[in-house]
C-alpha cells in the first residue's frame, strides 16, 4: 500500500509540474503557422531584444508583444518573397560601417564586445536590416513621391521651423561668493565704466575657465539660456554691461559685443530638409499601411 501511495503520489506531483511548465511557457501568440511563447516574450522584454524600449517612455508587455508580431510578419513576408542579399553586399556594409567610425578592424571588434555583441552576432544584424531595406524598398518606399507643391506648403505652414536662433556673442565674468566679493564686483563695474576694456577685466579678475580668453562665451543662442537670464541678455545694448546676476556658481557679470537676430530661411535653402520631412512621413504612414495589410491576411491569435 506504501508503495502505490508513493506512485500515485509521485505521478500526481509529476502531473502538477507538468501543467506548472505548460503554465510558464504556454503560447501568447500564433502568426501564421508559427507561435511565440510566453518565455519568448519575458526573454525579449526583459533583453529589450528589439531595442525599441526608450527610457522615459516604457512599453507594456503586451504593446512589446504587437512589436515581436510585426517582426515575424516582416520575416515570414521577406521567405515568403524570397528577398536575400549576398555575402559580398554583407561585408561592403560591414565594411562602410567601420570607416565611417574610423576605426582598425581590430578596434571594431573591441567595441562590438564592450557592448556585448560578437562578430557574427553583429553580421546577422546586418543582414536583417539589409533584407529589411530591400523589402521596404520594394513594398514602402516605390510608392512615395513628395512633390513641389506639398514642399512649398510645408514651407508656408511652419515658418517658424526654419527661422535662424537669435544669437548674442557673449562675455562675461564671474566672481565666487564671499566676503570680500560684492566689493570686487563693485570695483570691477567701476574700471569698466572708466574704459578698462571688459576683456582685459575678465582676464584679470575673473575666476571662469574662460578668464584666460577674456571671458569669451561665444555665440550663444537665447532660447538655450535661463529665462531669467535671457530676460538681462536680451535687453542689453552692445558694449553694455549686465546688472550682477547671481546663480549656484557665483556672481556674473555679462556684456554683449555682437548680436544676430533671428531670420528666415528662403525656401531654397531648406527645400531638401522639407523634401526629407514630408518623406519620412509618407514612409511611417506607408509603412503602417503596409503593416495593416499584412496583419490582414495573415492568421494572428493573441493568447496574452
Amino acid at each position: 500500500m506504501k508503495l502505490r501511495s508513493i506512485i500515485i503520489i509521485g505521478l500526481g506531483l509529476a502531473g502538477f509540474f507538468l501543467i506548472r511548465a505548460e503554465l510558464v511557457d504556454r503560447i501568447v501568440a500564433v502568426v501564421g503557422d508559427e507561435v511565440i511563447t510566453l518565455r519568448e516574450l519575458e526573454q525579449a522584454y526583459q533583453n529589450d531584444s528589439l531595442k525599441i524600449q526608450q527610457e522615459d517612455k516604457k512599453l507594456s508587455r503586451a504593446e512589446y508583444l504587437e512589436r515581436m508580431i510585426e517582426k515575424k510578419l516582416i520575416e515570414q513576408e521577406v521567405k515568403r518573397q524570397g528577398v536575400t542579399v549576398s555575402a559580398q553586399e554583407l561585408e561592403q556594409a560591414i565594411e562602410k560601417k567601420r570607416k565611417e567610425l574610423g576605426l582598425s578592424p581590430e578596434e571594431f571588434r573591441s567595441l562590438l564586445r564592450a557592448q556585448g555583441i560578437t562578430m557574427e552576432e553583429y553580421r546577422q544584424q546586418v543582414r536583417e536590416n539589409l533584407v529589411l531595406a530591400r523589402l521596404l524598398a520594394q513594398e514602402v518606399r516605390s510608392e512615395l513621391e513628395v512633390s513641389e507643391q506639398e514642399i512649398v506648403a510645408y514651407y508656408n505652414q511652419h515658418k517658424d521651423e526654419f527661422r535662424t536662433p537669435e544669437r548674442v556673442k557673449l562675455y562675461h565674468i564671474v566672481i565666487g561668493k564671499g566676503g570680500s566679493s560684492r566689493a570686487k564686483l563693485n570695483h570691477i563695474i567701476k574700471e569698466y565704466q572708466a574704459g578698462v576694456s571688459f576683456i582685459e577685466l575678465a582676464k584679470k579678475y575673473s575666476e571662469g575657465e574662460e578668464a584666460s580668453r577674456g571671458g569669451e562665451l561665444g555665440w550663444v543662442e537665447l532660447e538655450r539660456l535661463k529665462p531669467e537670464l535671457r530676460q538681462i541678455i536680451s535687453q542689453l545694448k552692445i558694449g553694455e554691461l549686465s546688472p550682477v546676476y547671481e546663480d549656484e556658481v557665483g556672481y556674473h557679470l555679462f556684456m554683449v559685443a555682437g548680436r544676430e537676430k533671428s531670420v528666415l530661411l528662403a525656401l531654397e535653402q531648406v527645400r531638401e530638409q522639407i523634401r526629407q520631412i514630408l518623406y519620412r512621413k509618407q514612409f511611417e504612414e506607408q509603412y503602417l499601411r503596409w503593416l495593416e495589410r499584412l496583419k490582414a491576411k495573415t492568421y494572428i491569435d493573441i493568447r496574452l
